[in-house]
């Protein structure tokens, strides 16, 4: 007897949809993922995805709406679970690089539209949530009381450029090392660099 197929409901097809998109942007870049490939690859008809997005834009759209919603909760928790502000900065980043080794297209995904010059939903996206991470660990920064670093903006930059810089040395050399430790590990070496250091302007 032929097993018959449940039909998914608008929810759950929308979200394989993204999940198909971030699996083959991690294969072959966002750039070159195309309507036609996720249909394929989920078993349903090019129409079938137009039905829930009208543009290939608006897929994308979706993906980074999803990405902002998983790394905000997974912020929130992973600092949550934590005591002193090092241990809360350190815990976000592994949590962030941790959710990068879950998604590997997460790096060229987050390139590709920031250094788009053309302004984009999609950019606005990432750019919150650019500045929601900055405003976070600046936060952790200034609740230490000067005991981590005295200039919790930039700290909060630098941290940002170790974390980027990190995942897309992971991604070029194919994957081939602990992604979250390593960042936890150079973060650790530059605050031992920066703590108690003076201010330069």
């Amino acid at each position: 007897m032929k097993a018959i197929r449940q039909r998914k409901s608008a929810e759950e097809r929308q979200h394989e949809i993204i999940e198909t998109a971030l699996r083959l942007a991690a294969i072959s870049g966002p750039d070159h993922v195309t309507t036609e490939a996720i249909a394929t690859a989920i078993g349903i008809t090019q129409p079938a995805v137009f039905r829930h997005f009208a543009r290939k834009d608006d897929i994308w759209l979706a993906v980074s709406e999803w990405l902002q919603g998983q790394m905000l909760e997974r912020w929130a928790h992973a600092e949550a679970g934590a005591a002193t502000p090092e241990q809360r900065l350190l815990a976000v980043v592994r949590a962030q690089l941790q959710f990068v080794d879950s998604i590997p297209a997460l790096p060229s995904i987050l390139f590709t539209w920031q250094l788009n010059g053309e302004r984009t939903p999609v950019q606005e996206v990432i750019g919150r949530l650019m500045r929601h991470f900055h405003g976070r660990l600046s936060g952790i920064f200034r609740d230490s009381g000067g005991t981590l670093v005295a200039d919790a903006d930039r700290a909060a930059w630098l941290v940002i450029s170790i974390v980027q810089g990190t995942a897309i040395r992971w991604t070029l050399m194919r994957r081939s090392f602990d992604l979250a430790e390593e960042g936890a590990a150079l973060v650790n070496l530059a605050l031992a660099g920066l703590r108690g250091a003076p201010h330069e302007a």
